[in-house]
């Protein structure tokens, strides 16, 4: 039986190097706006979903006390796998969040002074999903 390797990008899937020909790997970056201030632990919660699968991310979110968060954040995550199965062909079951991280811009209007600096900036979070495909075979040429 032949030993099950680890991914090279995902902790959580494995495969075995006799069946798979070379891995082909691609990625899409998601951007979502997120007009609130984000708690504690949902910032923790998206530090640990980093290098999971799909299915690990959810069961991750759904831990989250607050709804309002936790149904924002599994509306972006279902949309953006959404986005890769349609545009990319993507398989869900090798789909993996490579990288999760929240941006923090200032809003441009300087004429409004506000004494709470949260409601001069914007937060993004940008979303990186990683996912395996296989190439299509090429056809190849005839010899005459």
């Amino acid at each position: 039986m032949p030993k099950l390797l680890q991914h090279p990008r995902c902790k959580d899937f494995y495969f075995s190097p006799l069946s798979h020909g070379p891995l082909t790997l691609a990625y899409v970056t998601i951007s979502s706006k997120y007009n609130h201030k984000l708690s504690l632990h949902v910032k923790k919660t998206l530090k640990n979903i980093r290098k999971c699968s799909f299915y690990k991310a959810i069961d991750l979110i759904t831990y989250i006390s607050n709804i309002f968060e936790r149904n924002y954040l599994l509306q972006i995550l279902y949309s953006a796998v959404t986005y890769t199965e349609n545009n990319h062909s993507s398989n869900l079951l090798k789909l993996w969040i490579d990288d999760i991280y929240i941006k923090k811009i200032p809003k441009s209007n300087n004429f409004i002074q506000s004494s709470n600096s949260n409601l001069n900036s914007n937060y993004y979070i940008i979303i990186i999903l990683g996912f395996e495909y296989k190439e299509l075979p090429t056809k190849k040429e005839p010899v005459w």
